[in-house]
């Protein structure tokens, strides 16, 4: 679980770096989905150990985020 939530909090510092670079010009789509991606890092990053059903389709809906914001819209060519 600690390792777990190392990667969490790793994967929360990239993204507010993403988010206060000032060299980056997000359009507001982009913008607005790199924040809805950091609540989901918070939340999960809070959260108590979660071993419910829903757990996995949070990663998934972050996984498919993250995605979706390096322009990946098809995932079939990545497996």
């Amino acid at each position: 679980m600690v390792k777990n939530k190392q990667r969490v909090d790793q994967l929360q510092d990239g993204v507010r770096s993403l988010l206060a670079k000032s060299g980056y010009a997000f359009s507001e789509e982009d913008k607005a989905l790199l924040e809805a991606i950091l609540v989901e890092l918070e939340e999960m990053s809070n959260g108590e150990k979660d071993n419910s059903p829903d757990q996995i389709l949070r990663i998934l809906s972050l996984l498919l985020r993250f995605l979706k914001f390096f322009g990946i819209d098809d995932i079939s060519g990545l497996f």
